[in-house]
């Protein structure tokens, strides 16, 4: 209880610095906006071992690994943005797309959920199902090098799935480090 309090007061005070002015009515809303976002976020912080957490874990360490995820995500952002660019003002369109049968290193609704989403938030890829066994995205590549999509493949599992576990996965993958 004494966490959650301190973090409304915390994120309280960081409202009231964005505003500029300091004045009851912005350091009420400010607590009243710090209380709801940390009772909402109490599931993501929680340490206990509840279904629907992520399990524990440092909640410093962990919203480092988000902040991670997210620069991660960005850099692939500008990469795959550069690279559809090129795509589409070259003189010849000499591309080959396909559905990847991307084998799952996530386990959790939640992690496959947010990978699912960053892959279709990148440019040139698409997530278009999962399968039933959740074990395989069905992703959709607007250019691959070769047949079996190995590249896309591995340039997910390097960058996105990595950071995707370490963000939302279980405790007992961090500890595995």
């Amino acid at each position: 209880m004494l966490a959650t309090t301190i973090r409304s007061l915390v994120l309280a005070l960081i409202w009231v610095s964005l505003q500029g002015t300091f004045t009851v009515p912005n350091l009420i809303f400010g607590l009243l906006l710090g209380a709801a976002v940390t009772v909402f976020s109490q599931p993501i912080f929680d340490r206990a071992d509840d279904k629907g957490t992520l399990r524990g874990a440092n909640p410093v360490r962990r919203m480092y690994r988000i902040v991670v995820l997210f620069l991660v995500f960005l850099r692939e952002l500008a990469i795959s943005s550069v690279r559809v660019a090129r795509i589409t003002v070259a003189p010849t369109l000499n591309i080959r797309s396909a559905v990847i049968e991307y084998p799952l290193d996530v386990t959790t609704n939640r992690e496959i959920t947010a990978l699912s989403n960053l892959i279709t938030l990148t440019p040139g890829t698409m997530t278009l199902d999962v399968s039933s066994d959740k074990k395989h995205l069905y992703i959709h590549s607007m250019a691959i090098e070769s047949d079996d999509g190995q590249g896309v493949i591995s340039d997910i599992k390097r960058s996105l799935e990595k950071h995707v576990q370490l963000a939302f996965g279980p405790v007992n993958q961090e500890t595995a480090e």
